[in-house]
Formats: structure tokens, sequence, C-alpha cells
């Protein structure tokens, strides 16, 4: 009997710690709103954090910017629109900075691509030619 106690206790226990950790690692998708009723931002939410794919809006409701965040912080490639929905810069960030190729476009046309590094630009082209002289693309 006592055996069986034990294991019915420990049972308990492994059952509420796999629940509990199943409850905290959950994701929810939240969308937040501006005092006017329309969307200022949606995306997912762990642990208090943004993570994956999120959206941000301006006022009159259209797109600002939408990317990825790893851990609150922006990651990977990230767009940026005008207050018309127009594409103004599709850009890399690593830990919430711009890190990596920012492409500049002027009327969806692109003008101009730049590098950073941590925040910094440290590169910039203004045609194709340029870029691709300063950068070796291989085909796989």
């Amino acid at each position: 009997m006592y055996l069986t106690i034990k294991f019915k206790i420990v049972l308990t226990f492994s059952l509420i710690m796999i629940f509990s950790n199943l409850f905290s690692q959950t994701k929810i998708y939240v969308k937040n709103y501006f005092e006017n009723g329309k969307i200022e931002s949606e995306g997912w939410i762990k642990d208090n954090q943004k993570v994956d794919y999120w959206f941000f809006y301006y006022v009159n409701g259209t797109k600002k910017e939408e990317g990825h965040y790893v851990n609150d912080k922006k990651f990977k490639w990230w767009i940026l629109y005008d207050e018309n929905e127009i594409i103004q810069k599709k850009c890399e960030f690593y830990n919430d900075k711009l890190d990596g190729l920012a492409i500049v476009y002027k009327n969806g046309i692109i003008v101009r691509a730049e590098k950073y590094k941590k925040n910094i630009k440290i590169k910039q082209w203004e045609s194709l030619s340029a870029f691709r002289k300063d950068n070796t693309l291989t085909s796989l």
C-alpha cells in the first residue's frame, strides 16, 4: 500500500510538471488596437515576449512594418512601408539591430542597397553593377 501511495504522489507530481511546462511554453496570438479602434499590431507572444512573425500598422490602418521576432528582439528580414503601404525598405536584423543587407525602394523601385553591422551603415551601392562588383554570388 505504501508503494501505491508513493507511486500516485510521484505520478501526480510528474503530471503537474508536464502540464505546467506545456502551458508555460504555449504561444498565443495577440492583437493590439489604437484608440480609434484600428489595429496597431498583431503577432505571437510566448513567455511575455514577442516571437515569430509580427505586423505593425499606422493609425490609418495601413501596414507599417512586418517581420520576425526572437525573444522580443527583431531578427531576420523586415519589410518597412510608408503610410500608403508602399515598400520603403527590406532589411535584415540581428538582436534588434540592423545587421546585414538593406534594400531601399522609391515608388516601388529599388534605388540602392546598404550594408549594416550592429546598426551602423558600413557600405552603400547605388547600382546593381556596383553591388555585383563587391558581392559575388555563387550558384548551387
